[in-house]
């Protein structure tokens, strides 16, 4: 915006100023002063999630131009909850969104002329975070379980020695009791968060009662068979053989 200013003289040291000089001097003040406040603005960014629209809290935004120094927005809590930046000249600038977390976003942004204010909104995408796996191996699958999830992963497969597949079910029931012989992925690799995990698992000890088979000779059917029930034990089948 061109400033068109009154007459104005050049002085040295010692000579006289009329009235009329000084005067030109004070409204040229006066026009710079109104163009300045005519020309800045007042910037107002909004900065959210584009999966579920939370406001981004921690995001630095800077602003750039070939005219104007770099500007920093300043974020404004409470019930305003988006980025502000004050007394902004007209121009064209370079708009730059940083957050933990997220990808950064790069906008052109034009503040016109005049003291209008100017309103934007940048959506941001998360980043898909890494972390390295714990080594589990020698754990409970309760120890397990809860490093997991901790960890910001997904237990979402359990096999034991015996080929059984074990559920969330079975952690709580025996999962103190077997310990983690495997796992996918290695320890030590980078994985995704929230992504799978999987467990090898020892399988939960069982013990068998063993009872000595009495001897069934010479008794009949039915006699047998209520002397193996009175042990716990069942009949299975039977043949007969004729005798000639």
């Amino acid at each position: 915006m061109a400033i068109t200013h009154p007459p104005l003289i050049t002085a040295t040291p010692g000579d006289p100023i009329t009235s009329e000089a000084w005067n030109n001097v004070i409204v040229s003040i006066k026009k710079l002063y109104e163009a300045y406040n005519q020309s800045a603005s007042q910037l107002t960014i909004a900065v959210i999630d584009d999966g579920d629209n939370h406001v981004i809290k921690n995001a630095q935004i800077t602003l750039t131009s070939e005219k104007n120094p770099p500007v920093i927005a300043t974020y404004a809590g409470a019930d305003i909850k988006k980025y502000i930046v004050r007394d902004i000249s007209h121009g064209n600038y370079k708009l730059f969104v940083e957050a933990d977390g997220y990808a950064g976003e790069t906008r052109e942004l034009v503040v016109p002329e005049g003291n209008a204010p100017v309103v934007t909104k940048i959506e941001m995408t998360k980043t898909l975070q890494q972390k390295s796996v714990a080594n589990y191996f020698g754990l409970s699958l309760v120890a397990a379980n809860s490093a997991i999830k901790e960890a910001g992963f997904l237990l979402n497969r359990i096999i034991d020695s015996h080929g059984k597949e074990l559920t969330q079910a079975d952690i709580k029931e025996s999962g103190a009791d077997v310990k983690v012989l495997n796992q996918v992925p290695e320890a030590g690799l980078n994985h995704t968060v929230g992504g799978p995990v999987a467990l090898l698992v020892s399988a939960k000890a069982a013990v068998e009662q063993r009872e000595k088979v009495p001897d069934l000779k010479g008794l009949s059917l039915n006699e047998a068979r209520v002397a193996l029930e009175n042990l716990g034990l069942v009949l299975g089948e039977t043949k007969t053989i004729s005798s000639k």
